[in-house]
C-alpha cells in the first residue's frame, strides 16, 4: 500500500489525497480545482542563494532549522 498524506485545500477546505511520491509538486484541487502548494514531508535542504525564494513564494507555514557543522 502506497503511503499519502492529506492537504486541506487553502482555496475550498476539501481534503485531498497526496501520494508520497508526489512530495515537493504541486498539484490542483480535485473538488474546486485550485492550485494546491507542493507538500514536503521530509527536510529540504536550501542554500542562502535558495532560502529566501522558497519561503516568500510558499503558500504554508515553513519551519526552518539552521546549524552548523561546528
Amino acid at each position: 500500500m502506497a503511503l499519502s498524506h492529506v492537504m486541506h485545500c487553502p482555496e475550498c477546505g476539501a481534503a485531498n489525497r497526496i501520494p508520497d511520491d508526489k512530495q515537493g509538486v504541486s498539484g490542483r484541487c480535485g473538488a474546486c480545482k485550485a492550485r494546491l502548494p507542493a507538500l514536503y514531508t521530509k527536510p529540504l535542504v536550501l542554500d542562502d542563494t535558495a532560502f529566501d525564494p522558497f519561503v516568500s513564494s510558499y503558500r504554508l507555514p515553513v519551519l526552518a532549522e539552521f546549524w552548523a557543522p561546528w
